[in-house]
């Protein structure tokens, strides 16, 4: 948790409060012999994952492992758009996620 409230303090210092200020810690999960993890029910209720949904699982910094919900994406997307204002930035944002969305599509049909 010291890590966790860490990461809050530096974001609350540099980052618009929009993007925080529902972050939450659901505890940890260990990574099974076949690669499977167990996502927390606390998470999975409150971010209404239900079995068979197809999670989206990302990777940042070469450290950090993130899922989400894949139908989300847009959303996400959408909120990051509106606090976006180089248009460059813009177009960037709108290419990787146009990439994201055809790899979600080309994984769902194998």
């Amino acid at each position: 948790m010291i890590f966790h409230t860490l990461i809050i303090t530096i974001m609350k210092q540099t980052i618009d409060p929009y993007f925080y200020r529902q972050d939450k810690m659901y505890g940890t999960t260990t990574v099974g012999s076949r690669g499977q993890v167990v996502i927390p029910a606390e998470a999975r209720k409150e971010l209404g994952i239900k079995p068979g949904d197809q999670l989206l699982v990302m990777g940042k910094f070469g450290k950090v492992l993130g899922l989400m919900k894949a139908q989300q994406l847009t959303e996400l997307v959408s909120m990051f758009m509106d606090h976006v204002s180089d248009p460059r930035a813009k177009r960037e944002i709108k290419e990787r996620t146009k990439q994201m969305l055809e790899q979600v599509v080309k994984n769902s049909k194998s």
